[in-house]
C-alpha cells in the first residue's frame, strides 16, 4: 500500500513538474514580429522594449513579400508570427481571410483616445478595429525656394507657372503622372471614387472623369513618357524642377542635393475648391489570431503593445523613419514641435485620405495604372478609357469572389 501511495505521489510530481517545465519553455520562446522597415526604424522598437520590458524576449524578423507569407502561414500556430508591422492598406485583406485579432481583446478602447481618428479608421475594417496605428506619412507639396519664390495656392496658378517656366531644360512642377498613388490625390481632390466604401470601382464616376480630364493638361508641361520615380525625382534634385508632389522620403536627397526645400500645403483645385488629396499611408502593429490562443503568451502580447503605445516611442520612431506619429501626445515632445518636416507631414495628413484597406484595392491599383497610362501617355479618350477599365476592374473584383 505504501508503495502504491508513494508512486501516486511521484506521478503528481512529476506531472506538476511537467507542466512547470512546459510553461517556462513558452515563457522562453521570443515572441516574434515580421516587418519591412529599415535595420534604424526597428533599432529604436528594440531599445525601447529594453528599457521598459527588460526580461521580455523579442525577435524582428525582416520579411520580403510579407503579404504573400501572411496568407500563406497567417493561420499556422507553427509558422506565423505573433505580430507583425506593416502598412494599413492589407488590414482588409487579412480581416477577410481571419488571421487578426481584434484589439478590443487586447488594449482598452481609452488607450486610443489620444490618436488621430483618421489613423485609427485606417486600421479598421467593417467597424473592427485591427491594429494599432504607429505613424503615418503622406505626399508634400516641395519647391526650391532659389527657384520658386512663393508657392501657388490654387491649381491655375500652378498651371500658369508651369506654362511660363518651362523649356527644353527646365520644368515648372513635375509629379508621377501616371503612378496611381500620385494621381489619387487629383481624383480624390475632385471628390471622386477609385474604389467605392462598397467595395465597387468608382472609375465612371462623373468627379473621376473629371478629375482624369482636368489633370491632362499639366501633363503637357512635364517630361514625356511616363515619369517615374527616378526621374522626377532626379529632376527636382538637380535643380531642373522648380517643384514636385513626393514623399517625404525625398526630403534627404533633396538637402544632401543643397536643395533650399520648402514645404507648402496642397493647392486647391479650382474648378471644386477643394485641395489636391493625397492618400495616406498608416504604419501599425498587428496582432494574429493564432497567438493569442495561450493565455500567458495573450499576456505578454498585451504589456508589449504599451510600449508600442507610448508617445516617446512613437515620436522617435518618426523622426527616424521620417513620417508623423498617430499619438497626439507626441507632438507635446520637444523634439516633435520643432521639427519641421514632421509638423509639415502631420499638417498634410490631415488634409490626406487613408489609403482603402478593402481587398479589391489590390486590382485597382493595376487597373488604374493602365487607365492612366492609356489617358496620359497614349492620349486615349478619357471616358471611354474610363468605361473600358470600370468593366475591367468589376470582372477581376467578381474573379476575386
Amino acid at each position: 500500500m505504501m508503495k502504491g501511495k508513494l508512486l501516486k505521489i511521484f506521478m503528481v510530481v512529476s506531472f506538476i513538474a511537467g507542466i512547470s517545465y512546459s510553461c517556462g519553455l513558452q515563457g522562453d520562446k521570443p515572441l516574434v514580429i515580421w516587418h519591412d522597415k529599415e535595420d534604424e526604424v526597428i533599432d529604436v522598437i528594440k531599445e525601447e522594449i529594453e528599457k521598459k520590458l527588460p526580461d521580455e524576449k523579442v525577435t524582428f524578423i525582416r520579411k520580403e513579400n510579407l503579404t504573400d507569407n501572411l496568407k500563406l502561414v497567417g493561420n499556422d500556430p507553427k509558422s506565423a508570427p505573433d505580430m507583425y508591422i506593416f502598412a494599413h492598406d492589407k488590414i482588409g485583406l487579412f480581416a477577410t481571410i481571419g488571421i487578426l485579432e481584434p484589439m478590443a481583446n487586447l488594449i482598452s478602447e481609452e488607450a486610443l483616445d489620444d490618436y488621430y481618428d483618421f489613423t485609427t479608421q485606417a486600421v479598421s475594417y467593417d467597424g473592427v478595429l485591427y491594429g494599432l496605428p504607429l505613424y503615418f506619412e503622406t505626399l508634400l507639396f516641395m519647391y526650391n525656394k532659389e527657384k520658386m519664390d512663393v508657392p501657388p495656392s490654387t491649381t491655375e496658378q500652378l498651371y500658369d507657372y508651369m506654362a511660363s517656366h518651362t523649356d527644353s531644360r527646365r520644368y515648372g512642377f513635375v509629379e508621377q503622372h501616371s503612378t496611381p498613388y500620385y494621381s489619387a490625390g487629383w481624383i480624390n481632390g475632385f471628390g471622386g471614387e477609385i474604389l467605392n466604401n462598397d467595395g465597387t470601382p468608382g472609375l465612371t464616376d462623373e468627379k473621376t472623369e473629371e478629375a482624369l480630364e482636368y489633370h491632362k493638361k499639366f501633363i503637357t508641361y512635364m517630361p514625356k513618357g511616363s515619369a517615374e520615380y527616378a526621374t522626377v525625382n532626379t529632376l527636382f534634385t538637380n535643380k531642373s524642377a522648380d517643384s514636385i508632389i513626393g514623399g517625404p522620403w525625398l526630403v534627404p536627397s533633396a538637402r544632401e542635393a543643397g536643395i533650399d526645400l520648402g514645404i507648402a500645403s496642397m493647392p486647391t483645385i479650382d474648378p471644386v475648391g477643394q485641395p489636391i488629396e493625397p492618400y495616406a499611408g498608416i504604419q501599425g502593429i498587428q496582432v494574429l489570431k493564432v497567438a493569442v490562443q495561450d493565455e500567458a503568451k495573450k499576456e505578454r502580447i498585451e504589456n508589449l503593445l504599451k510600449v508600442f503605445l507610448e508617445p516617446e516611442l512613437q515620436a522617435n520612431l518618426a523622426l527616424t523613419a521620417g513620417c508623423a506619429p498617430a499619438n497626439e501626445k507626441a507632438y507635446d515632445l520637444d523634439e516633435i514641435k520643432d521639427n519641421e518636416l514632421v509638423q509639415a507631414i502631420k499638417d498634410a495628413g490631415l488634409n490626406a485620405l487613408p489609403m482603402p484597406n478593402r481587398p479589391e484595392m489590390d486590382v485597382m491599383w493595376t487597373v488604374l495604372g493602365n487607365l492612366l497610362s492609356d489617358i496620359n501617355i497614349k492620349g486615349l479618350d478619357v471616358k471611354e478609357s474610363c468605361e473600358k477599365y470600370q468593366e475591367e476592374a468589376e470582372r477581376l473584383i467578381a474573379l476575386m469572389k
